[in-house]
């Protein structure tokens, strides 16, 4: 199914933009229209490849610092213009200083501040600027930028525990190859001419890794060229509907990092939602945004699912309780949130809870790693060092 790339305004009159699915631009435009969202551009996305981003990007930290520091300024009664202008002046991040300067003139050319920020969707999303205008409309901006805050600080500490399961295991594997190739590409050859000038009879084992060193060291243009092959393939791959699906699917099954790949998307849209809910954002609009959240087009499929019965009159608990991806638990506390009128509360718990097991698991998984690690380098090493000198012990056997 084709993608859409959309510009438009919504109920509130905030700019809105965004990626959708359908069968054709039509279909699309009239969802957008059912949801309240008047359609200004409309166009299907092209295939694309990402490139490295030589400026430098506005981090989770730098935002939710400068929103901290925002909030301040706004509850001290400060103007927003000269609150915004100050921590512009302070940014290190050139990138983000400049877009600041551009929010500053524009507030002070008559915009509202939410359509300020919407000016520049690569660093304040959808989250941010509704939340925004939802502190703007309820003249709670200050609360509403120190939750965002909070919200920022959290969804930090989420990515960073996240990373942190990945890091080792890719830093081992990094050194391991690198060992590998530097023996492949300077020791064997070495061996293998002696093995060549004695006429030794070579085992199976140490003729696959002298196969594998001549190849590094006369064809190291041919794995060059199958790397970027290999990275370009799943650039396009991933660039489409079916291809990210595909990934995101495997992603979830994959032995132990899917769990926290789960974990962490259901931890992320949770606790987007209770922060949008609790500003008094619309809830279809907050499903929305949460599903974007996620960073896994699985739990986002669900979510709009979600959100289209909420829509249609259903409440929310009953397609995640249908879905095989959601926990049992997630549901049933969302069940008695909304039975009892605290679907915030129970949404902020949920998010904890699942920030909690991520922590626990990336603890396990790095107590399993580790020792899998050494045993893997260790292996790997002493697999090419044995295969060296098997035709040592054969020479010496027959003398």
């Amino acid at each position: 199914m084709p993608v859409f790339v959309f510009k438009g305004v919504n109920k509130l009159g905030q700019l809105v933009g965004g990626e959708r699915m359908g069968p054709s631009e039509n279909d699309v435009r009239r969802a957008l229209l059912r949801e309240g969202i008047q359609v200004t551009e409309l166009k299907k996305k092209g295939l694309q490849i990402s490139l490295p981003r030589f400026k430098k990007a506005v981090s989770l930290k730098d935002l939710a610092i400068f929103t901290r520091q925002l909030s301040v300024m706004v509850n001290a009664g400060l103007a927003i213009d000269q609150a915004l202008s100050a921590l512009a002046k302070q940014q290190k991040n050139k990138g983000f200083r400049e877009i600041l300067q551009k929010v500053t003139d524009d507030v002070r050319g008559g915009s509202s501040l939410s359509n300020a920020f919407a000016k520049h969707p690569q660093v304040f999303d959808s989250l941010y600027v509704n939340m925004v205008a939802a502190g703007e409309t309820g003249g709670t901006l200050d609360i509403i930028l120190q939750r965002l805050a909070d919200y920022l600080e959290k969804m930090k500490g989420l990515v960073t525990k996240i990373k942190s399961a990945l890091a080792y295991p890719i830093a081992v594997l990094t050194f391991a190859v690198l060992i590998t190739g530097f023996i492949l590409w300077k020791v064997i050859p070495t061996f293998a001419q002696l093995y060549l000038d004695l006429g030794a009879e070579l085992p199976i084992l140490t003729q696959i890794v002298m196969a594998a060193s001549n190849f590094l060291v006369t064809k190291f243009y041919l794995l060059v060229i199958g790397i970027i092959g290999i990275i370009v393939a799943y650039k396009l791959y991933v660039s489409t509907a079916g291809g990210r699906k595909t990934i995101d699917t495997v992603k979830l099954k994959i032995w132990i990092i899917g769990p926290i790949i789960l974990k962490g998307a259901v931890a992320k849209a949770m606790r987007t939602l209770a922060t949008l809910v609790t500003s008094g954002v619309d809830i279809l609009l907050a499903l929305e945004i949460a599903a974007k959240t996620t960073g896994n087009v699985i739990i986002e499929e669900i979510i709009l699912k979600a959100r289209d019965q909420v829509a249609a009159g259903k409440s929310l608990s009953e397609p995640l309780k249908e879905s095989k991806y959601f926990p049992l638990m997630v549901s049933q506390m969302i069940e008695a949130g909304e039975a009892t009128g605290a679907l915030d509360t129970m949404l902020t718990k949920i998010a904890d809870f699942y920030d909690e097991e991520v922590d626990a698991a990336v603890s396990a998984l790095v107590s399993i790693l580790e020792p899998a690690m050494i045993i893997v380098l260790g292996g790997l090493v002493g697999s090419i060092v044995v295969s060296m000198y098997l035709p040592i012990f054969n020479l010496l056997g027959q003398l």
